[in-house]
């Protein structure tokens, strides 16, 4: 019931993911090394945060985000291909579930909110796939621009 409204795919998912998806996470980035996991929404008072992940040479990364509902104008996640820098590659704050395959072995997902605004619920997940089993690079399905901050 009330589970299932907070997270409406949480019946999918392990016990532990589930109450990620409902309590946030303590950790504001850091360098992921793991083949997979998630990233959850931090519940803290840092305002941006910045999660490398990394994954074993001759391996892609894909991430997958499920449907966003951030406050458009005071929070959003960006997703940059390689390392973080100056050139964002995708920055939304809603939309449908959209998945990204990384053109190297490296992905950057920042969160980003105002001071004064509360961090909203969300929830990514990262895998490795190796390289020759990808289908093409980039967005496998988009998210709704008109959610773009």
């Amino acid at each position: 019931g009330r589970l299932r409204a907070l997270c409406p795919w949480a019946h999918l998912l392990s016990e532990t993911l589930i109450l990620s998806c409902v309590i946030g996470s303590d950790d504001c980035g850091g360098l992921l090394k793991n083949y997979s996991g998630w990233i959850s929404y931090y519940k803290g008072q840092k305002t941006d945060c910045v999660w490398t992940i990394q994954m074993k040479p001759g391996h892609r990364v894909v991430l997958q985000v499920l449907p966003l509902n951030l406050t458009c104008g005071k929070e959003y996640v960006e997703v940059q291909d390689g390392q973080a820098g100056p050139n964002n590659f995708l920055k939304v704050c809603g939309g449908v579930t959209f998945v990204y395959q990384a053109s190297s072995n490296v992905m950057t997902v920042k969160y980003s909110r105002k001071s004064h605004h509360p961090a909203s619920s969300f929830n990514l997940y990262f895998y490795g796939i190796p390289v020759g089993t990808e289908r093409g690079g980039g967005w496998t399905r988009t998210a709704d621009e008109s959610n773009l901050p």
